[in-house]
């Protein structure tokens, strides 16, 4: 399942890689990240695991619709 999310408070390149490192985490396979988005593949549905492994790392994501 792809997933995109929109990201909130990084500011620098560890910001970026503390978000990847949360996602991989999870069990998200990074497909693109930037400082505002992230598209993601996920093998279940549970696509609120995504906003809490970023959200534990510091910061604030929302599912993109």
């Amino acid at each position: 399942m792809l997933v995109k999310l929109e990201l909130y408070g990084l500011s620098c390149g560890a910001c970026l890689k503390a978000i990847r490192r949360a996602l991989e985490g999870v069990g998200a396979k990074i497909l693109d990240i930037n400082m505002r988005e992230a598209t993601v593949e996920i093998y279940d549905d549970d696509v609120e695991k995504l906003v809490k492994a970023v959200e534990d790392a510091g910061y604030e994501a929302k599912i993109k619709s």
